[in-house]
């Protein structure tokens, strides 16, 4: 079966070749040699596409393994999102570009001029368990149903070095269990879901790890306008919702960062997880300078990416 990578595929779809350039390995799903597997909790993470007649199809098989997942050892969540567009502000373009991507797949999609793009998470205790499940095997089965350009995807199995919400950050192997297990984002929430995906030298994962973990504690905890600005107001003490028209973003529902589990060659890559209220709280959360201080302490690491698109859950099921 081939697999290739879901985010070039994309770019070249969507003529943006240089705008999303490649950073995710195809299929890393097992240790090479000299790695470990991970301890504590992991999340299997596919990147597909299929042509939007099948897209009934496979929700109804999505939402038919969800019962089985119930009942398998270890099972913590699953959620299914739909790539809608994508964010300028990742790239620092002007603030007159924020948003002008960010319905931009699922537009085309609907005049049937691209296919439907999806990312599916889904996260056990522990890689044996994960394993154990044959859900890649259940995946492969499903997809290969839905033609030649549905088997072209790319799955890797990633750990999360640290995750937010607003009420706490989460380190330690306990607490990131805890938050897999109760994500936010349900579909009637309406929620975004950015996806930012970069690359780095696997020498430099333990820098990176701590670095980008003070990252999210920042762009977990800030908000505009805050305590301080001159059109701060009290009765929004998590931030007033952002606009084209301005600068304002509240505070991220969640945010996570995944590295994966096993490397690609001399690279390690790293999934940038949030979920926001709106897009534009998101993007002009990119224009904040306490942001973008410790984004700049990262991008020195950074030799693939960033590529972020942004998403709508379409199923969301945690452990009961």
């Amino acid at each position: 079966m081939q697999r290739r990578n879901f985010l070039k595929t994309a770019a070249v779809a969507a003529g943006t070749m240089a705008m999303m350039p490649a950073v995710a390995s195809s299929s890393m799903l097992k240790p090479a040699k000299g790695e470990t597997i991970p301890k504590g909790a992991v999340t299997l993470y596919i990147e597909f596409r299929i042509m939007p007649n099948f897209k009934d199809d496979l929700l109804d098989k999505v939402n038919q393994y969800n019962k089985v997942l119930a009942k398998t050892k270890g099972f913590l969540s699953l959620s299914l999102k739909n790539m809608v567009g994508d964010s300028t502000m990742v790239h620092n373009y002007d603030t007159k570009l924020k948003g002008v991507l960010s319905s931009a797949y699922f537009d085309a999609s609907k005049e049937g001029s691209m296919p439907l793009f999806y990312s599916l998470f889904i996260r056990f205790e522990n890689y044996h368990d994960l394993m154990a499940s044959k859900t890649t095997e259940w995946f492969s089965k499903v997809i290969s149903k839905y033609g030649p350009l549905s088997k072209n995807y790319s799955e890797g199995v990633y750990k999360t070095v640290s995750a937010g919400d607003r009420e706490h950050i989460y380190t330690s192997q306990s607490d990131i269990e805890k938050f897999l297990k109760n994500q936010q984002d349900k579909p009637t929430n309406r929620y975004i879901t950015v996806n930012n995906h970069v690359g780095i030298f696997t020498k430099d994962v333990n820098a990176f790890n701590k670095k980008s973990t003070s990252l999210l504690k920042v762009a977990q905890n800030t908000f505009r306008p805050a305590k301080g600005d001159y059109d701060y107001n009290p009765k929004f003490p998590k931030g007033i919702p952002g606009s084209y028209q301005n600068l304002h973003y509240r505070r991220a529902i969640s945010t996570e960062i995944l590295q994966s589990a096993f490397s690609d060659g001399d690279k390690t890559h790293y999934l940038f997880h949030g979920t926001w209220e709106s897009v534009y709280d998101h993007e002009n959360s990119h224009t904040d300078p306490r942001f973008r201080a410790d984004v700049m302490k990262i991008f020195p690491y950074i030799v693939e990416g960033p590529v972020e698109p942004f998403y709508e859950t379409i199923i969301l099921n945690n452990k009961a």
